[in-house]
């Protein structure tokens, strides 16, 4: 049975470079919010755009699971850097991802942190034989951690995630659209670049997003020729 791969993509620009690097216009199956279907040779890929911040991630994650029933979960677009390793252009899969911003009785608590790609990886035996290694498929790819906020970083929030979580790079949606996944015992995996690095400003961001958002989508199709 032909697998089905679902993309959320946050931003339009994002959405858009996805489908331009698939290289044709894919079949609309759902009003509003883009929702198109391209059939490829090893799967049909479910192409949306979700929406930014988490409650549109996680109800989009979890709409389009229910309506495909996909056997693996993209989350593909841009982020921020908090290592200062990390360059604008950078593709980090990430190995973990946290709620950068959950805070219980006042305090930042790892415990109450939800690690959500690491089933997709090893942590999961039932996600094993589909889930992928960067060290296997390519070392140019950066893992580590990925802290998701509801809210652009500022340099304050940055050390913050640094420290707490020892987090490389920042986004607004992956946690919340990969916690429904692993809810739904569905593989997930995060693929983002770096738009801004950790001495970003807006302006940064606004010339550097479209190259990133095709470097992301880039990634994104090396990893679906593998399903």
């Amino acid at each position: 049975m032909k697998k089905i791969a679902v993309v959320l993509c946050p931003m339009p620009m994002e959405f858009e470079a996805v489908e331009n690097h698939i290289g044709r216009l894919g079949e609309t199956v759902a009003a509003g919010l883009e929702e198109k279907l391209f059939i490829l040779p090893n799967c049909d890929l479910i192409l949306t755009r979700c929406g930014i911040g988490k409650t549109c991630a996680a109800s989009k994650a979890q709409k389009t699971i229910m309506t495909y029933s996909p056997s693996h979960l993209f989350v593909c677009g841009v982020a921020g850097a908090v290592s200062k390793d990390l360059n604008v252009f950078d593709v980090v899969v990430p190995d973990l991802v946290v709620h950068g911003d959950m805070n219980i009785g006042g305090t930042y608590c790892a415990s109450g942190v939800f690690d959500s790609v690491a089933p997709a990886f090893e942590g999961n035996p039932a996600f094993s034989k589909d889930g992928f290694s960067l060290e296997t498929f390519n070392s140019a790819y950066r893992g580590g951690i990925l802290a998701t906020l509801d809210r652009f970083a500022e340099e304050d929030d940055k050390v913050f995630l640094e420290r707490q979580f020892k987090a490389v790079a920042i986004d607004m949606e992956s946690a919340a659209a990969v916690q429904v996944a692993v809810m739904n015992n569905v593989p997930a995996t995060v693929v983002r670049a770096i738009s801004d690095n950790r001495s970003h400003s807006f302006g940064d961001f606004a010339a550097n997003a479209p190259k990133a958002c095709d470097c992301a989508a880039e990634a994104l199709l090396h990893f679906i020729a593998l399903l």
